[in-house]
């Protein structure tokens, strides 16, 4: 008997020992990890009769929390857009206290998990560096953008927010295992490794988060102040010679954040002729299109995972003042996803000179150059196709033109605003406010 659940608790370690690298992989494996072990947990629960995690207090104050959103998304006007999402946020509240139960077992399961967290960040993080230094990983994906980085995630640059949520964790497993010195040592390496990659990649959220981590740690820790001290100032050192020494990164991290922060636009449909500096001039629509839901449902909400539908709504818009795009209805310009960089080459051209086409109308199929994968290219203009713009073996970039049209049934010349939505407002706050509204908000 005692055998059969040691056995059961074995299985259960090996899937949480996977699960950083899991994340790599993808989500459909990380979500079957993770509602296995919940459901080991349950089961373990009512098998033992051991219910001592439902008094406990963090456990019901995240239990409190999880009825408050339910009861904003039962008064959700997208009810049934969100309501497998917000209802299965439980399995948050369950996970961590599955993982202690595994954890509380043995303390050698911790430390294997501690090895195999650091062989996957050192793994990761090597990736990230051969990307970075020759524009391609070892699986041959590319860079998507000269100042940013994925590695394994490919098309997605999660590869710093990835890092810095699980480097705080290995320092802190690492000061429980502070007696095992060889450990602490590769911990400290690998550790340093990941927090560069982390500013190497370009993503300046998870990097300033980094930072927040580092210093709470080195306040937490209990080593001597000379040592914390020196080891600021070196760390600060590689930072700022790392950054000032990489145009790129200077940018990124300088030049771009300036612009995000403080931004000189012209504000075109407004009557005021003068340029004006506007402090996050990116967010502050996306802020504003919140405070508007929250005024409208001020003790619950509009609803969790809502604001993606609301955005839009005539009484929540709100119009980004410098982003009025002056549309050109006689052309179609090649526009590609910022994700996607370098030529396309043509494979087969769907319509004709004087064909009538459509919005989403099939006007060509392409591949990017030296690669196989083939797309379809949906029109974004209406109209009689009047010329074909051909290039020398069917090579094209970005903006170019490649259609001259006579629109029917649109003017040649328009000014579309570009509105505030999205699928989040990129700050967690306005979005409690807007989705979960004052009980929501006051409560985390």
């Amino acid at each position: 008997m005692i055998m059969n659940s040691l056995r059961k608790i074995d299985f259960q370690f090996y899937l949480l020992a996977f699960l950083p690298l899991a994340f790599v992989i993808g989500p459909l494996i990380v979500e079957l990890i993770i509602n296995t072990l919940i459901i080991f947990f349950i089961y373990s629960i009512f098998k033992n009769k051991n219910f001592s995690y439902i008094k406990n207090k963090i456990f019901i104050s995240l239990l409190i929390f999880y009825f408050i959103i339910l009861i904003s998304q039962f008064n959700s006007s997208y009810f049934d857009e969100t309501k497998i999402n917000v209802f299965f946020y439980i399995r948050f509240i369950i996970f961590p206290f599955a993982v202690y139960e595994i954890l509380k077992k043995d303390k050698k399961y911790l430390r294997y998990i501690f090895l195999a967290l650091l062989i996957t960040i050192f793994i990761v993080s090597l990736d990230g560096y051969i990307q970075f230094f020759f524009e391609k990983n070892i699986f041959g994906y590319e860079k998507y953008r000269p100042d940013r980085i994925s590695g394994f995630f490919k098309d997605d640059l999660i590869l710093g927010s990835y890092l810095s949520r699980l480097f705080p964790l290995i320092i802190c497993i690492a000061v429980y295992f502070k007696d095992e010195k060889k450990l602490n040592i590769i911990s400290i390496m690998i550790g340093v490794l990941c927090a560069i990659i982390i500013l190497l990649s370009g993503e300046r959220a998870p990097f300033f988060k980094t930072l927040i981590a580092l210093t709470i740690i080195f306040f937490v820790i209990n080593i001597r102040w000379k040592i914390k001290i020196l080891s600021i100032i070196f760390f600060s050192f590689c930072i700022f010679t790392i950054i000032l020494t990489n145009q790129q990164l200077l940018d990124r991290y300088v030049d771009q954040m300036k612009v995000h922060l403080f931004k000189k636009v012209e504000v075109v449909h407004l009557n005021d002729p003068d340029d004006k500096f506007r402090f996050m001039n990116n967010y502050q629509p996306m802020f504003q299109t919140s405070i508007k839901m929250f005024k409208d449902s001020k003790i619950i909400g509009k609803g969790p995972k809502t604001y993606r539908y609301h955005c839009n709504d005539p009484d929540f818009i709100t119009y980004f003042p410098d982003k009025d795009n002056r549309v050109d209805n006689t052309i179609l310009k090649i526009t590609l996803s910022w994700k996607k960089l370098g030529d396309i080459e043509l494979n087969e051209i769907f319509i004709s000179e004087n064909d009538v086409i459509k919005k989403g109308d099939k006007i060509f199929s392409y591949n990017f150059f030296g690669k196989n994968e083939e797309y379809i290219y949906l029109s974004e203009r209406e109209g009689i196709v009047e010329k074909i713009f051909r290039k020398k073996e069917n090579r094209y970039s970005r903006n170019h033109v490649f259609l001259k049209l006579d629109p029917q049934n649109s003017p040649e010349k328009e000014i579309i605003k570009t509105s505030a939505c999205n699928t989040h407002p990129h700050n967690f706050y306005v979005q409690l406010l807007a989705e979960t509204g004052i009980l929501g908000f006051i409560y985390v």
